[in-house]
């Protein structure tokens, strides 16, 4: 039975590979497992007599028998439909599965070391995962015997190991997490023992395993095909080929790692076919070569660098280092790219610790700081016993930390009238705190004297009136002075779909967490009483984009008929809570003022869609045309800012990794998530330019909507609409002064909301939007209700009965197939 009161477990499950660590005093040490290795691959092998088997037996084996064995599923964690079966055995398994699998082999790790059966853990994320796959991780966990789990950012987890005995250390780093299968870049911020990040750029899609394909397709398989003519047709997506396209795989990877320390590495493989035909293959790769085919992906990960910076307000003379992670971090041109001031960062590189098992060190040591639930540290009570529950800090940057107690009999009563002494022999010179008297419900308090460079252990003593020493279970406390992060951040904002393609803000990117915020809706529909499949269905998007469509729809939150106690009509006011704590579970709770009523809900988190092939193909021909346009409008219209972001869609070959994608998405189904998000990339580097394109008419637009709204607050304005008007013209300049596209369409439509309520306490907005709904009576559905109700609007208008109108608007516009275009607010203004 383990006497751990701190989780100590670190976890870093990777794309390629994985690694467990656990805090001893203030030291880590990463767990190596059966083979002796400190890494174990990310793959599992099932063979015919269904056994299962993890690491280094799967991953040598995905080469003789790709059909029955898996890797690199993380990248899928979070995504529907991405199953994978094991024919062999007729087993199919989802990512969170595999993962799974993976985590109990490390898990048994840790039993045949430390000879204790672990239940806690934490498992680090890349900071770029959206809320699906941080989900899944956490599922993942409880599939692997993990009962209670703390997810961490691995690149929180690398600062943790750096910074957590530079407890005295002001500066600012940079985390550059290149993996095998993700890439980050976080900005930490290290103060007075504190640390948090302050900024992050990341890609879900950007690691190692694309620079493998890479030499896979277009320097492997070309050489085999030109050597052995019996090779012709060697493909990725052909079946015939399958096991000698992932010998190609592996055979990359390896020459990739040779190539960290010498020129050339030599490809020399035998290469099977689907009827047992053999083919010897040899190929001399050289560096030069490696370089080239990862050049775009080396570049794309400097601009998401420059990206977090930029996004911060800070340049690279503002970070001390490069803190390195990942595997890919070996390869010397990388290095040297990033160290060039021109080309890269020209910022200091870190290797202090093994890039591949400081993320699995952090996590051990962000572990050592979290409590395990009391009720698995609760002592077993014995007759005669006292019973001492604490709380403090188990790590922190304190020398003096401070420890709020209690003691309790074995009855559950308090200790009145005792003492305790606090002691730490270990300390130079030994410590005591003295006696401290218990109050009358056993409570005390204390401030401790801890040396740092070691785990503080305090023995604490019970005496009764008489001075007698009393049993007290636990008689210790551990207490190491070291660097702790704050709150963490929210990677990505989280909002609501609106029907216009809008997206309503509910958290802000970067909020610290936990957090909490309530943000009023509308209903679109009305939610009839008891009607089978009606409800409130109110879609969850993660980005920051101002449209609804450049971000990801990971979940719905959702409040069916039958939970409703009256109908609920379109239009009724909903106010959403949400709430994310730090490991990123997010609650809601809505409540309707209609019915006086929260109902308390979790956001129903769904996986990706499945990508229908031949409608990414349209959108891909759809986003070529679209970059052939703007070439043509930058060349017409010179344009410095535009011309720089057009090269950078071609330094980072966004179209040519996008081409690559959909093809291997065509035979590979589970690379149709990576085909979506290279479009998606494509699409919002696209944006930026013709952003940048059509910026003067948004300042035109924004400025003339400025002018019309302070003349109709002047006609129909409140003396606090008329002292609200200078913030938003403030928000209006400061969104111009940032050249920030987004921003200023943000904040031009906050501006338009604004009017609309103005009019609308004005009495004037509802007889607008009914005049405007009018003018599209041929396009209603239900004629003769639709002419009965405008009948019904038009008295309700002429009598300025303004919630009755209201209510006719909402009926009329269910009515229409489409939302009509907005009436024009200000034509109130020019009337009057």
């Amino acid at each position: 039975m383990s006497s751990r009161t701190t989780i100590d477990i670190g976890i870093d499950l990777g794309t390629t590979n994985s690694a467990v660590a656990v805090l001893r005093g203030v030291q880590t040490e990463v767990i190596k497992n059966n083979d002796g290795d400190e890494t174990t691959p990310s793959a599992i092998w099932i063979d015919r007599r269904d056994r299962l088997f993890v690491g280094r037996p799967a991953r040598e084996r995905c080469e003789r028998d790709p059909d029955n064995t898996c890797a690199e599923f993380k990248l899928r964690m979070g995504t529907a439909g991405q199953d994978k079966h094991f024919p062999a055995s007729g087993r199919t398994l989802t990512p969170e599965q595999m993962s799974a699998e993976v985590l109990s082999a490390l898990r048994a790790d840790v039993t045949a070391r430390l000879e204790e059966q672990i239940r806690a853990a934490v498992i680090t994320v890349p900071a770029a995962f959206d809320l699906n796959a941080c989900d899944a991780t956490r599922r993942a966990a409880g599939l692997a015997g993990l009962e209670f789990t703390r997810l961490l950012q691995e690149p929180a987890a690398a600062a943790h190991a750096y910074g957590f005995q530079a407890t005295d250390e002001n500066a600012m780093w940079l985390v550059y997490d290149f993996g095998g299968g993700t890439f980050d870049a976080a900005v930490i911020r290290l103060r007075d023992g504190e640390f948090s990040v302050v900024g992050h750029c990341g890609d879900n899609f950007l690691g190692g395993k694309l620079v493998d394909w890479r030499i896979v397709e277009e320097l492997l398989i070309p050489a085999a095909v030109r050597q052995v003519p019996q090779l012709a047709g060697l493909a990725r997506g052909n079946p015939r080929w399958r096991a000698a396209v992932a010998a190609l795989k592996h055979a990359a990877e390896t020459a990739k790692i040779r190539l960290s320390r010498a020129h050339t590495a030599d490809v020399d493989i035998e290469l099977v076919d689907d009827t047992g035909g053999r083919y010897e293959f040899f190929h001399e790769l050289r560096r030069a070569d490696l370089e080239r085919l990862a050049e775009p992906f080396v570049t794309r990960s400097v601009n998401l660098c420059r990206t977090a910076l930029d996004e911060l307000g800070a340049g690279t003379g503002d970070i001390e280092k490069v803190i390195m992670v990942g595997g890919q971090t070996a390869m010397p041109f990388l290095r040297e790219r990033l160290a060039d001031p021109r080309d890269g960062l020209g910022i200091p590189l870190d290797f202090g610790h093994d890039p591949m098992t400081v993320v699995a060190r952090g996590a051990a040591i962000f572990a050592g700081a979290q409590p395990l639930p009391d009720d698995w540290t609760a002592p077993v009570s014995e007759p005669g016993a006292f019973t001492l529950r604490c709380e403090y800090p188990r790590v922190s940057p304190d020398l003096d930390p401070v420890v709020v107690g209690r003691v309790t009999a074995a009855d559950g009563t308090a200790a009145s009238g005792m003492s305790v002494e606090l002691l730490n022999e270990a300390s130079d010179p030994p410590w005591h705190s003295g006696r401290i008297a218990l109050s009358a419900r056993g409570e005390f308090t204390s401030t401790l004297r801890a040396e740092p460079g070691r785990r503080n252990t305090f023995t604490v003593v019970l005496t009764d009136p008489t001075g007698t020493r009393r049993r007290l279970t636990p008689d210790q406390l551990t207490y190491t002075v070291g660097a702790v992060e704050t709150e963490p951040m929210l990677t990505h904002a989280l909002g609501v779909g609106l029907t216009d393609n809008q997206v309503r803000p509910l958290v802000e990117r970067g909020a610290r967490l936990p957090v909490r915020r309530t943000a009023p809706l509308r209903t679109t529909v009305t939610v009839e009483r008891g009607a089978s499949g009606g409800l409130i269905r109110i879609p969850v998007l993660e980005g920051e984009r101002a449209r609804a469509d450049r971000n990801r729809t990971i979940g719905r939150i959702e409040v069916g008929a039958d939970r409703v106690s009256r109908t609920v009509p379109a239009g009724s006011e909903v106010r959403l809570t949400v709430e994310i704590d730090a490991s990123r579970l997010v609650k809601v709770s809505a409540f309707v003022p209609l019915l006086d009523e929260a109902f308390e809900t979790t956001v129903n988190l769904v996986g990706e869609p499945a990508v229908d092939h031949a409608e990414l193909l349209l959108d891909v021909d759809a986003e070529r045309a679209r970059l052939a346009e703007l070439r043509t409008r930058c060349g017409s219209l010179p344009n410095p800012v535009a011309d720089l972001l057009l090269r950078r869609v071609d330094d980072e070959d966004l179209l040519g990794e996008l081409d690559r994608a959909v093809e291997a998405a065509r035979h590979a189904p589970d690379e149709a998530a990576r085909a979506a998000k290279c479009l998606l990339d494509l699409r919002l580097a696209l944006d930026a330019v013709e952003d940048e394109l059509t910026w003067p008419e948004l300042v035109r637009q924004a400025e003339s909507l400025l002018t019309e709204v302070r003349d109709l607050v002047t006609a129909h304005g409140s003396p606090s609409d008329r002292e609200d008007l200078p913030l938003y013209e403030r928000d209006i300049a400061e969104a111009v002064e940032s050249r920030d596209a987004d921003l200023l369409r943000r904040r031009t439509e906050r501006l338009r909301e604004h009017a609309t309520r103005v009019l609308d306490r004005a009495g004037v907005l509802q007889p607008l939007i009914f005049d405007n709904l009018t003018r599209y009576r041929d396009r209603m559905r239900h004629r003769s209700r639709a002419d009965r109700l405008i009948r019904d609007g038009e008295r309700a208008r002429d009598a300025g009965e303004q919630e009755g109108l209201r209510t006719i608007n909402i009926e009329l516009q269910s009515l229409l197939p489409e939302p009509p275009p907005p009436p024009d607010l200000t034509s109130t203004v020019r009337a009057s």
